[in-house]
């Protein structure tokens, strides 16, 4: 969920480490019916492997 700081930006949370930052500032993956949201691309490739590797265990 996200919220308005002081300056009223919008926050959000990273998907992987769960930093808060600036919506503007995220990195987002999109799919059909939600947004993920990364810090930065080393919270981004985690994500990715760890879908990755849900994928092959099923």
């Amino acid at each position: 969920m996200s919220e308005k700081t002081k300056e009223n930006e919008e926050l959000v949370s990273c998907e992987i480490c769960l930093k808060e930052l600036s919506k503007a500032e995220a990195k987002s993956a999109e799919a059909q019916d939600y947004v993920l949201n990364f810090c930065g691309i080393d919270c981004y490739k985690e994500w990715q492997k760890k879908s990755e590797e849900d994928k092959e265990k099923k």
